[in-house]
């Protein structure tokens, strides 16, 4: 799951070098990325406090106490998926200092 997370935000960080190269903007590396690892970094601390609250399964609604995927492991995704957002985002962020 966390492969699939790394590969996911690998893929998000690819495709935004793309466009700030075709448009010569590159101040999107710095806006969208760094939004995108930051939402994504709030994701996972929702997930995972949501994990400390309800349990890795289970909702306040249903009666079935199985999930597919636990909380916890939705958390390590979002994560994951940061991980390469932000480091682009600071990438680029730290030359112009």
């Amino acid at each position: 799951m966390i492969k699939k997370g790394f590969i996911a935000g690998i893929v998000m960080v690819g495709i935004v070098l793309a466009l700030a190269a075709f448009t010569g903007k590159w101040s999107y590396l710095y806006f969208v990325s760094g939004t995108m690892g930051a939402v994504s970094l709030v994701l996972a601390l929702a997930y995972l406090i949501d994990s400390i609250v309800l349990g890795s399964t289970g909702t306040f609604f249903s009666a079935k106490k199985t999930r597919k995927v636990s909380r916890v492991e939705d958390a390590k995704r979002f994560g994951a998926i940061a991980v390469p957002n932000v480091l682009a985002a600071l990438i680029y962020v730290v030359p112009g200092c």
